[in-house]
């Protein structure tokens, strides 16, 4: 096979290679626009639910007992898809030293005092060490609430109290665009209390430790939600980038290997002509 025709293979292999890669960033952008869509609902939904639960506690503080937490949860949210960089890599890094708190860790501590909970297999990929457990991750926006009924069903054992110490508080670790995110769940953030003291309390159905506590998991609830579908728009942008990046590397090396068949091509045409003229000189002389 001649230099120019292997040229001209390998050139149409990455011609294909490029066409799938612009049909993946395609999908790829379209997806983002239907996160984004969610994205919006979600946030709402939470924003609701946060000033709900900051005018409950600010009318009907005197009736929560306040919760003493014992350890931790920690729960990484990175990517079930790949072509997203090296997103979960750094996500295992940030996660361990938030779990190392900077220092050593004592053996048995991790499943004692902090455990973790991996979102995403590529994440568990990644991640060296031990975690409390570990659920795949949302591959697109319509499987977000799916991911979501999974991870409180993983959360909820992990987080009741025992006979002899609280319950642990519960964190979120995920990247968006402003980069990585360490959110604080429980216990719950209260956001400050805005506008006019009412004059009377919000009227309530259920005595207020019971509503307290519901209105804790609508919380977690819609926090969550918002978490993964951050989490998730933030996937597809990187991996938008990181297909942008590959094609233009295959546009760059197109050009190259366009160049160099050029230059092949012009070498046979020369061969070519070489062999005629020494044909003809050989013609000539017999």
């Amino acid at each position: 096979m001649s230099k120019r025709r292997e040229l001209q293979e390998h050139s149409d292999s990455l011609a294909d290679i490029g066409e799938l890669l612009g049909a993946m960033k395609n999908l790829a952008l379209v997806e983002s626009r239907r996160i984004a869509t969610f994205i919006d609902a979600q946030r709402a939904a939470a924003s609701i639910v946060e000033r709900t639960l900051s005018d409950f506690v600010s009318d009907y503080a005197g009736h929560i007992v306040p919760t003493e937490h014992r350890g931790e949860v920690l729960c990484v949210i990175g990517s079930e898809r790949g072509f997203c960089g090296d997103l979960n890599q750094r996500l295992a890094c940030a996660a361990e030293e938030i779990h190392s708190g900077g220092r050593p860790v004592e053996v048995g501590e991790a499943d004692t005092d902090r455990r973790i909970v991996l979102v995403g297999n590529r994440l568990a990929d990644a991640w060296r060490g031990e975690a409390a457990a570990k659920i795949p991750g949302a591959g697109f926006a319509d499987e977000v609430q799916n991911i979501l009924a999974d991870l409180v069903a993983t959360l909820t054992p992990l987080l009741r109290a025992t006979p002899h110490a609280g319950p642990p508080a519960l964190s979120l670790l995920y990247f968006n665009d402003s980069g990585p995110v360490h959110q604080a769940m429980l216990p719950a953030p209260m956001p400050p209390h805005a506008g006019a003291r009412r004059s009377h309390p919000i009227q309530i159905n259920l005595a207020p430790q019971l509503l307290h506590v519901a209105l804790i998991d609508q919380f977690l609830q819609t926090a969550l939600g918002c978490a993964l579908y951050d989490a998730l728009l933030h996937e597809n942008q990187l991996r938008l980038e990181h297909m942008e990046q590959a094609r233009h590397r295959i546009d760059e090396q197109l050009e190259d290997l366009s160049r160099r068949a050029n230059r092949a091509r012009q070498e046979e045409i020369t061969e070519e002509i070489e062999v005629i003229l020494l044909s003809s000189i050989a013609a000539e002389n017999g």
